[in-house]
């Protein structure tokens, strides 16, 4: 891996929808948020604009289109992340805009371009129960080889069958330095009351807003849920900061002190995600 690494792109490119990708985005800028590391960022959902609704100062919308808009939407988006200060770019995608993004990708050599500037990629895979996207996770894998850094992200929510393990896609991806994180299982509830607090606020709410104590966006037992579930990522986060963040911004993670025969990991009290 490139150790003159002066800013990150994470980007989620997966064909598939309704696998998680927004809702694992939303803990990550929450976690970027909490350790105070710069971030800005690009909604490709022109159907939605979920994530730059719930972040209007930090995420701008973009509409791909056609093949030659969307290459033309991507040369202007990745020469503004060239230009920005900002250490860490998140990029939201929706679903069906895989073969636009690697396309752009390709011909405009933008992995190469960007990693000569000290900006590296890291790619957010999602394995899934169908084969189908299970190929496309492959195809972009073959694509980006060891240009990139991965993370592989499981959702024991949407997937049951995890084809995922133990698969030569995941052996494969462990050669190239992949980590994993897996999303904690949010009640239908919580979710459910999520949607109805935007739906009374008139906009949509960002994780931390919702999980900040006292927002009165949410009943207490709903926010203390969705604090344990920021709270189950951040450690994980913490884990694979290398791949998020580049080495001067790495935070400072407290480790408790555990005995021998359990694996040490990052302690987060209560989250202080508000004033």
């Amino acid at each position: 891996m490139n150790t003159n690494i002066t800013k990150r792109i994470h980007i989620n490119p997966q064909s598939k929808g309704s696998l998680g990708k927004s809702f694992e985005a939303e803990f990550r800028t929450a976690w970027l948020d909490y350790h105070g590391i710069q971030w800005n960022g690009s909604d490709l959902d022109d159907r939605h604009h979920s994530f730059a609704d719930r972040h209007p100062e930090q995420v701008q919308s973009h509409t791909l289109g056609s093949d030659d808009e969307s290459k033309s939407t991507m040369l202007g988006l990745f020469r503004n992340v060239s230009r920005n200060d900002a250490p860490v770019h998140v990029i939201d995608c929706r679903a069906q805009a895989d073969g636009l993004i690697v396309q752009a990708l390709d011909s405009l050599q933008l992995l190469e371009s960007l990693a000569a500037q000290g900006i590296r990629f890291t790619f957010f895979l999602f394995p899934s129960e169908d084969t189908e996207s299970m190929n496309n996770l492959l195809d972009l894998f073959f694509f980006a080889g060891d240009r990139v850094d991965y993370v592989v992200v499981h959702n024991p929510a949407k997937v049951r069958t995890n084809l995922f393990k133990k698969s030569n896609i995941e052996a494969e991806l462990k050669k190239f330095g992949a980590k994993e994180l897996t999303l904690p299982v949010v009640t239908s509830i919580t979710l459910l009351a999520i949607k109805r607090a935007e739906a009374k606020a008139g906009r949509k709410l960002s994780f931390a807003e919702v999980a900040t104590p006292g927002s009165a966006h949410l009943e207490l037992m709903l926010a203390g849920e969705m604090q344990w579930a920021m709270q189950q990522m951040f450690r994980q986060y913490d884990l694979i900061a290398d791949l998020l963040v580049p080495s001067e911004q790495m935070p400072e993670v407290e480790l408790q002190t555990e005995p021998a025969s359990k694996p040490t990991r990052p302690k987060h009290p209560m989250l202080n995600l508000g004033e």
